[in-house]
């Protein structure tokens, strides 16, 4: 019998998932939280980038498309979905804003359960988070912001 060395540990960086799969396809997630969808008006595709612009309730956003290609252009019904990176408790209006490939928002969080809330920010975004959120909170996604549509 040959030795062989110890397995090697594996840290949960980024790009490793730690838990369960957070959706089991685009269409089944955007199916499990159709009800907190909203109009948004989608500008054209950018070639080959699967990044979309959305004007949501005034706000403009870029998103990662979950949909199938090709990506429709003006108003259709869509779900943000967002991965908690960090949360606090919110201190004063609910917000969004970006910053760099992420963003950062805050609001009424109502629990969905298994990890997952509708955060009530000035547009309403699914966040899943791996702790317990505040009644009023505030978070950062990782990036990307991601874009479900049917």
């Amino acid at each position: 019998m040959v030795p062989q060395d110890p397995p090697t540990p594996v840290s949960h960086s980024l790009g490793q998932p730690k838990g369960p799969a957070i959706e089991e396809s685009p269409e089944t997630f955007f199916a499990r939280f159709r009800a907190y969808t909203v109009e948004a008006h989608l500008f054209p595709e950018p070639w080959g980038s699967p990044v979309l612009e959305a004007m949501v309730q005034g706000q403009i956003l870029y998103a990662f498309d979950r949909g199938a290609p090709p990506a429709p252009t003006g108003v259709v019904p869509m779900l943000l979905h967002g991965v908690v990176r960090q949360a606090k408790p919110l201190e004063g209006e609910a917000f969004l804003k970006r910053e760099g490939a992420s963003y950062r928002l805050g609001g009424r969080a109502i629990p969905l359960g298994e990890g997952f809330y509708l955060l009530q920010a000035p547009v309403p975004v699914v966040v899943y988070a791996e702790v317990p959120l505040p009644e009023e909170a505030e978070v950062l996604l990782w990036p990307p912001l991601m874009l479900f549509r049917e």
